[in-house]
């Protein structure tokens, strides 16, 4: 229920879980510790998390992120523990055994949250995904030194080489033999599995993999965690991977949900209250000391807009550290008062880090300049989208070579085990799986694709991916092969639009009208007047920015005239895209001046104004897109049609009227505005 309401304002689903095991905590005075069933549970969150993010990344992949994994998380735990630990001496009354455990936990960030974020927002692949990515599995490995170190400080009866034999030979063991199981065995199992047809086997089979591939890690002493990131890897190389994430989303998410509500069940509010400044200091301090450290192990490397951007995002302390500290109090190395207020500070950090990773572009605005030519450039990127073709036999392969004629970036998904590997021997971007399941669809981003055509020859798969983009997506273009009128008629209820039959020519009509789309959203958002605005000049800079952003009204009337005159939902689309593209470049504009240019009074006020306009405009662009829809479905009732006519024209009229204002903007508009 917290949940629910927290998705209305856009706030992370972490954060309701965190919040729900505190007050759950509270109210019924439960303790995760006392609960050993409840804590495996919640760790095998982090596991299928651990077990997915592995399953991006190949053996082969690991070894090229070898700066990110083993030099710069290697430099990232060191000096930050080095840091911490010099603090603990010179600053609180800590003992140099319990400060050096203490500054290598808190070393440690958030995998869960995180990774969970980069991969909800696609940024995992990005350059500062690469740095979080490399890090954060550096630190999963560095738990076992921390671990074991916990136990040379308690344990005086064991020789230290001994252990360390043990730990090097343990290690030998548990990756020889997940290795060997990934690489000769893994693939012909799953080939087998899914010549069967049989879903509870498919998905029995995925469960074993992990839990197996966890328990072996975790036998041999190593983290459940890194046993599961092992295993993603192993089938990494396989073409089953996507499948095999689709299929198991639903099990890490509900998962993971439990792991954070053991987070929020570990919260004292009577700790909390007694200390209420020590930890406001005590956060502020850590994420500052790992935010700087990180910068400038990134900086020379990265660049610093990219270095600053994961300083922000590995800022915070991890759900380890609570494991960490967890055995710091068991083993009694620490004032047991000291340790809950560390816990309590590992877990605000945690809360805070969703804001800050969803903000972290406006932060990282407020320190360094922005390069809006260059955000446009990226930006563009995101024009157009893709097409995902469900389906690769006859017609999907014509389809698919118009498509690479016409230079437009397409991804197959066939669950064909034949056309799957015909289209990796053409050299196509190809997914193994079913076209039908909607986590395989969201993974492949259909929300930001241009359209999609599914070339199935059974009609009845036909159906259920119709169902299934339909569900994710009701506004995107979807183009079905069908082989007759009845079939088309079946198919009314998802209001798409569909070939009667399939052939070469009806392939290169639907990619010529794919390209028609993808241009016109390019030219649409081309920039005009923000191409060389500089801020050493802000009252031009000022200027060129409210230019651009009257443009934001003419593609709001265009997209709006668009629906109003049934254009096909590809053209709508592309003003869509437009306007996002648009918006984002204008507010970068906005936040560049505010942050860096000299203003003077009168200036300030009018760079004010641009932004608040900015989000008015977004605001009204989403109005406007919901306003049209349902005037359009009034217009088809009999009795309201000469209604909606009249309320089309005169919201035509008022933005004719906002974009003449605009386009002529003075003091006078600015005050009958206001009035």
């Amino acid at each position: 229920i917290l949940n629910v309401g927290l998705k209305r304002i856009n706030m992370p689903t972490i954060i309701g879980y965190i919040f729900t095991g505190a007050i759950i905590g509270a109210v019924f005075h439960l303790n995760l510790h006392g609960d050993k069933t409840l804590e495996h549970i919640a760790e095998f969150g982090v596991v299928f998390l651990m077990f997915t993010i592995g399953l991006e990344f190949s053996f082969a992949h690991l070894s090229s992120m070898k700066r990110e994994v083993f030099l710069i998380g290697l430099l990232q735990v060191i000096l930050t523990a080095a840091i911490i630990t010099l603090v603990t001496q010179l600053f609180f009354d800590i003992n140099l055994k319990a400060g050096i455990i203490v500054g290598a936990g808190l070393a440690l960030s958030s995998t869960a949250i995180v990774l969970k974020i980069l991969n909800e927002t696609g940024k995992i692949k990005s350059d500062v995904g690469r740095n979080a990515l490399g890090i954060l599995i550096f630190q999963d490995i560095a738990v076992i030194p921390i671990l074991l170190m916990i136990t040379i400080f308690t344990d005086q009866d064991r020789d230290l080489s001994d252990m360390l034999m043990s730990t090097a030979i343990n290690a030998v063991i548990a990756l020889g033999i997940l290795v060997i199981i990934g690489k000769y065995v893994l693939g012909h199992v799953f080939k087998i599995v899914s010549n069967t047809g049989s879903k509870e086997i498919y998905m029995g089979s995925i469960l074993m993999t992990v839990i197996g591939a966890s328990y072996i890690a975790h036998y041999f002493g190593f983290s459940y965690s890194l046993g599961g990131f092992i295993a993603g890897m192993m089938i990494a190389d396989t073409m089953y991977k996507y499948q095999v994430e689709a299929d198991l989303i639903p099990f890490r998410d509900l998962l993971l949900g439990v792991f954070f509500v053991s987070v929020g069940l570990q919260i004292n509010f009577n700790i909390v209250l007694a200390n209420i400044l020590a930890i406001v200091l005590l956060v502020i301090g850590i994420m500052l000391i790992k935010s700087i450290t990180i910068f400038a192990i990134l900086v020379f490397t990265s660049g610093r807009k990219v270095a600053l951007k994961s300083a922000i995002t590995l800022s915070q302390v991890g759900e380890f550290s609570l494991v960490v500290f967890s055995l710091v109090l068991a083993n009694q190395m620490m004032n047991p008062a000291h340790v809950q207020v560390l816990m309590v500070v590992v877990i605000i950090s945690m809360v805070l880090t969703p804001f800050m990773i969803n903000n972290v572009d406006a932060i990282t605005g407020l320190f360094i300049k922005g390069d809006v030519k260059a955000d446009a450039l990226d930006q563009s990127s995101l024009i157009g989208g893709h097409v995902i073709l469900c389906g690769y036999g006859a017609f999907g392969r014509t389809v698919s070579e118009e498509l690479d004629h016409s230079v437009i970036e397409h991804v197959i998904v066939t669950n064909n085990t034949e056309a799957f590997v015909k289209a990796k021997e053409s050299g196509k971007t190809v997914v193994f799986g079913d076209p039908a399941d909607r986590g395989l669809l969201e993974r492949l981003q259909i929300k930001k694709a241009m359209s999609a055509v599914i070339a199935l020859d059974d009609f009845d798969e036909v159906k259920q991916t119709s169902a299934a983009i339909t569900l994710l997506d009701p506004d995107i273009k979807v183009i079905a092969k069908v082989p007759s009128e009845e079939e088309r008629l079946e198919l009314a209820e998802f209001n798409h639009e569909y070939l009667i039959d399939g052939n070469s020519h009806t392939a290169a009509l639907l990619v010529d009208q794919v390209n028609k789309s993808r241009l016109l959203a390019r030219e649409t958002s081309k920039l005009q007047f923000l191409g060389d605005y500089s801020i050493d000049q802000p009252a031009a800079a000022i200027y060129k920015v409210e230019r651009e952003q009257a443009r934001l009204l003419e593609v709001i009337s265009r997209s709006f005239n668009a629906l109003r005159e049934e254009k096909d939902i590809m053209h709508i689309k592309a003003y869509h895209d437009s306007f996002k593209v648009l918006s984002e470049i204008v507010g970068a504009a906005i936040n560049d001046i505010i942050a860096n240019a000299n203003l003077g009074t009168q200036e300030y006020e009018r760079v004010n104004t641009l932004l608040d306009n900015q989000h008015k405009l977004i605001l009204m662009n989403e109005s406007v897109e919901e306003l049209a829809k349902e005037l359009k479905a009034m217009d088809k009732i009999e009795q309201l049609k000469t209604l909606a006519q009249m309320a089309v024209e005169g919201l035509d009229a008022i933005l004719l009227s906002l974009m003449d204002i605009a386009s002529k903007y003075n003091e006078e508009d600015a005050i009958l505005l206001k009035n």
